[in-house]
C-alpha cells in the first residue's frame, strides 16, 4: 500500500528540489495573477510537499523577485497599474468592472485578464438565468452569451499571430469547448497551451478530458516534453483511465523518492484504489491524507463513496459530513458527503436533494477555483454506489442522468448495457452497446467486448444481424488468434450457414472450428 518512488530510472527530467521549489512558486504567482486559483492552489501545495533543503537568503530573495522583474519588461508602468486595479474588481467578483478598465490594454497578461473577467461575467449570468438543473443542457438559459463576442475578439488575435501565450491559448480552448463541445481540436488546443506554458494545472485537466483511451493519451505523450509535469499527468491520466494497481505503480516508480510524501501522488494512490474497488486501502489512505490536512475539503466526496459502501463507518461518515459542513458548507463535495449520510440513514429523498445541489453549484460553468467541469461524475458515482450494493434499478437511473450529461462516454453505455443483460432488459442492452460502439471514446479492447456482447444478443433476435457483426468482429487485426470469441464466432456461424444452405461456408467455419480443437457437428 506504501506509494514506493524512485525505484527505476525515469525518462522525465527532474529539476533540483530547490530549481522545481523555484518554478512552482512561479507558477503559483503566474497563475493567481490570471484569477486561475485551482492552478495556484495544485502548485502550491506540489511545493509545500517537497522536502525542505537548505537555501541560500539571497537566491530566496531572487526568487521571489523574479515576478515583479517580468513585469518590468512586459508591462509598461500604465498597464501594471491597470492590471492591478482590473485584478482587485476581478477578486472581489466585479467582472464587468474588471474587463472594462482592460479594454486598452495590449500585454497578453491584461488581455487574458480581461476575457476572463468577461467570460466570468458571462458565466455568473447564466447561473443566474439557469433555475432547473434536469433542464436541457442546449437550452439558451444555460449559455454564456459572452463566449461569441470573446471568440470573435481572440480569433482576429490568432489569425494576426498575437496569441502565442500559453494562458490565452487555454482561455480559447475553453471557450471553444463550450460552443463546440465535439470539436476534434480541443485536445490540440490544449495541448499547444501546455506546451506554451508548463506549470498551468488547469489545462492539463482540460486536455485529459479529451483523452478517453490508452491510445490516445500515448499518441499525446509522445508529443509532450519528457518533463516533470508530463509525468504528473501521466500519473493523473493513470487514474481518469482507471489502470491497475500494478500500471499505476510502475509510473509512480519513476518520481524520484524525494516525492514519497507528495499530496498529489497519494490522492492519486487512494483514488486508483478506489476505482479499482479496494475501498479498505483507500480509506486508509484517504485516513491519513485527512490527518495531515484536516480542512480539506477536495475528493471527500469520494472518500464518503468509501464510507458510505464500507460496513460500519455510519460514524466515522457522520464526522465526515460534520467536518465538510464546518469548512465549507458551500461545495459541491459537502453537498455529496451529506448525500451519502442521509443515503447511510435511508433519508433518500433528503440525500437526492443534496446531491441536486451539488450539480447546482458545480454543474458545467468553469468558476475561478476549479476549471473542470465535473457534473455528470456525481450521477456516476451514484450508480457505482447502487451497482455495488446489487440495487441495479437504482443503478441504472444514476447511469441514465449520468449518460444524458456525458452522452458519447462509451464507459457509460457499456456500463448501463451490462446492467440492462443482467436484468434481461435485452432490448435495452442492445442500445446501449451500439450506443457504445458509436461513441469516439471506446478503445480495441472495449470494441471487442462490445461487439461481442451485441452478437450474442442479436442471436436470440436477429441472426442476419448477429452473423454481420461476428463476421466483422473475425475480420478485425486486433483480435487474437486464440480468442475465445474466435471460437464463437466460427461456432455460430457455421451453425448459420448450415440453416441457409450455404455448405462451401459452413465448411470453412467448421474447419476453422476444428483448428482449435472444437467439433460442432458430430
Amino acid at each position: 500500500m506504501n506509494l514506493e518512488t524512485g525505484l527505476k530510472p525515469s525518462s522525465y527530467e527532474f529539476f533540483p528540489i530547490n530549481e522545481m521549489k523555484k518554478v512552482l512558486r512561479e507558477g503559483v504567482i503566474q497563475c493567481s495573477d490570471r484569477g486561475l486559483y485551482f492552478s495556484a492552489k495544485w502548485a502550491a501545495e506540489t511545493v509545500e510537499g517537497l522536502p525542505n533543503v537548505p537555501v541560500d537568503n539571497s537566491e530566496m530573495d531572487i526568487s521571489m523577485d523574479s515576478s515583479m522583474t517580468q513585469e518590468s519588461t512586459n508591462l509598461d508602468l500604465v498597464e501594471y497599474d491597470k492590471f492591478l486595479l482590473g485584478k482587485s474588481y476581478f477578486d472581489v467578483k466585479e467582472f464587468d468592472r474588471a474587463a472594462y478598465f482592460l479594454e486598452s490594454c495590449k500585454s497578453s497578461k491584461c488581455r487574458f485578464l480581461k476575457i476572463y473577467s468577461k467570460y466570468m461575467a458571462g458565466e455568473k449570468r447564466k447561473d443566474e438565468e439557469s433555475h432547473d438543473i434536469m433542464g436541457q443542457m442546449n437550452d439558451l438559459k444555460t449559455f454564456n452569451k459572452e463566449i461569441p463576442k470573446l471568440m470573435e475578439e481572440m480569433e482576429s488575435w490568432r489569425n494576426s499571430c498575437e496569441m502565442n501565450d500559453g494562458f490565452l491559448l487555454y482561455i480559447y480552448a475553453v471557450m471553444r469547448k463550450q460552443l463546440y463541445p465535439q470539436d476534434k481540436n480541443l485536445k490540440d488546443l490544449f495541448l499547444e497551451s501546455v506546451q506554451s506554458y508548463h506549470y498551468n494545472w488547469s489545462a492539463w485537466i482540460e486536455l485529459g478530458e479529451c483523452i478517453t483511451n490508452r491510445d490516445m493519451l500515448g499518441n499525446v505523450l509522445s508529443r509532450l516534453p519528457n518533463t516533470f509535469m508530463s509525468l504528473f499527468f501521466k500519473l493523473h491520466m493513470s487514474v481518469e483511465l482507471q489502470d491497475s494497481p500494478q500500471t499505476f505503480s510502475d509510473i509512480a516508480a519513476e518520481f524520484p523518492s524525494e516525492y514519497v510524501d507528495n499530496r498529489f501522488l497519494k490522492t492519486k494512490q487512494a483514488l486508483m484504489y478506489y476505482y479499482n474497488r479496494d475501498y479498505d486501502l483507500s480509506e486508509t489512505i484517504f485516513d491519513r491524507l485527512l490527518k495531515a490536512d484536516p480542512y480539506r475539503i477536495d475528493d471527500m466526496d469520494i472518500y464518503s463513496n468509501i464510507l458510505y459502501v464500507l460496513e460500519g463507518k455510519s460514524a466515522k461518515l457522520s464526522i465526515l459530513a460534520h467536518m465538510c459542513v464546518f469548512s465549507d458548507k458551500f461545495r459541491a463535495e459537502t453537498m455529496c458527503v451529506l448525500g451519502n449520510y442521509y443515503s447511510s440513514k435511508v433519508e433518500r429523498e433528503k440525500a437526492i436533494s443534496y446531491f441536486r445541489r451539488a450539480l447546482q453549484i458545480d454543474r458545467n460553468c468553469l468558476s475561478a477555483w476549479q476549471v473542470n467541469p465535473k457534473d455528470y461524475r456525481a450521477w456516476c458515482a451514484l450508480g457505482q454506489i447502487y451497482e455495488m450494493l446489487k440495487l441495479p434499478f437504482y443503478a441504472i437511473y444514476y447511469f441514465q442522468r449520468s449518460s444524458a450529461l456525458r452522452p458519447y462516454d462509451s464507459r457509460m453505455w457499456l456500463r448501463l448495457a451490462a446492467l440492462y443483460e443482467q436484468q434481461c432488459l435485452y432490448v435495452e442492452a442492445i442500445k446501449g452497446f451500439s450506443r457504445a460502439l458509436e461513441a469516439k471514446d471506446i478503445d480495441s479492447t472495449s470494441t471487442i467486448y462490445a461487439m461481442t456482447k451485441l452478437a450474442k444478443l442479436y442471436e436470440d433476435y436477429d441472426t442476419e444481424k448477429a452473423a454481420v457483426i461476428w463476421i466483422r468482429l473475425l475480420a478485425k487485426d486486433d483480435l487474437h488468434e486464440d480468442a475465445e470469441e474466435r471460437k464463437n464466432g466460427h461456432k455460430f456461424l457455421a451453425h448459420y450457414y448450415k440453416e441457409k444452405g450455404d455448405v462451401e461456408e459452413c465448411i470453412k467455419h467448421t474447419e476453422l472450428l476444428s483448428s482449435f480443437g472444437v467439433q460442432v457437428f458430430s
